[in-house]
């Protein structure tokens, strides 16, 4: 089990990851690989054991500091031995880059002005998918809420529609981020807008936010 904790200040994020055994036996030869990529340099404490008992668990502080704008954050690598048979477990650390992003608050003329001033990809991306359980505003406006963007209520000329604004600056300026989630209740279909002024992060936020959405 692999539970943890995200604090991000900044362009830097420190990842709390604790490894809990929750089988019968040890773990033994217990290490961890954490991915470089080319948007961040990830930096991991050593683990305090190579072993973890039954029942037992340690921590590692990860830290990972961005400086360009990538779509798939840094993959952990687990390997570890347990009842004699070698184990791996790779998974994806919590990093999305909207984790880095900073709400804003706009009005309608204002989030309008932005929207229509990015027209077509590669700064704007539309992405349309049915959803795999029964979904609605209030679940959508939580998505939302938690990739850092802003939810606006009294925006978009249709109320059914979620929309929100964000910024976020690694480094190289701000950069503004305005999305659009517009639902069909009854086909459970869903469509997905995003559009900023860097096309790096266009295509970021759409990964993050359609990875959280479980989105095919």
């Amino acid at each position: 089990c692999i539970q943890t904790q995200l604090a991000v200040q900044g362009n830097v994020a420190r990842v709390l990851v604790r490894y809990v055994n929750t089988s019968s036996g040890a773990f033994e030869g217990f290490k961890t690989i954490v991915q470089q990529i080319a948007q961040g340099q990830s930096v991991a404490q050593d683990l305090p054991s190579n072993s973890i008992p039954a029942g037992g668990v340690i921590q590692q502080q990860i830290q990972f500091k961005a400086h360009d704008y990538f779509a798939e954050p840094p993959k952990l690598a687990i390997a570890y031995a347990a009842q004699g048979a070698q184990k791996q477990v790779t998974t994806w650390l919590p990093l999305h880059v909207a984790k880095f992003n900073a709400p804003v608050q706009c009005n309608k003329d204002q989030y309008f002005a932005v929207w229509g001033k990015i027209v077509g990809p590669p700064n704007e991306c539309v992405k349309v998918w049915k959803a795999a359980t029964p979904t609605s505003k209030a679940v959508m406006e939580g998505i939302i809420a938690g990739l850092n963007f802003s939810v606006l209520q009294g925006v978009d000329p249709n109320a059914n529609n979620i929309v929100g604004a964000a910024k976020v600056n690694l480094g190289a300026g701000d950069v503004y981020s305005v999305i659009r989630v517009e639902i069909e209740p009854v086909q459970q279909a869903v469509k997905l807008t995003v559009k900023t002024n860097n096309a790096n992060m266009t295509e970021a936020c759409r990964a993050a936010v359609m990875l959280v959405m479980h989105a095919p």
